[in-house]
């Protein structure tokens, strides 16, 4: 029994799936909110060109 423990134990082959899901999981997250705040500088960058140029059309 205690060599069985022993052996369970000392396996680490698991970790290193887990460790690399972990990451993934990490870069992903990272992306999400990348791309979230990088979709609403774009918005506002395109609403300010449009109002500007509405501006000088109209004005």
């Amino acid at each position: 029994m205690k060599t069985l423990l022993r052996k369970i134990f000392r396996n680490d082959r698991g970790a290193t799936a887990i460790e690399y899901g972990l990451l993934i999981s990490l870069v992903g997250l990272a992306a999400t909110f990348g791309m979230k705040n990088f979709s609403e500088a774009m918005y506002n960058m395109y609403v300010t060109v449009n109002e500007n140029t509405q501006e000088k059309t109209n004005g």
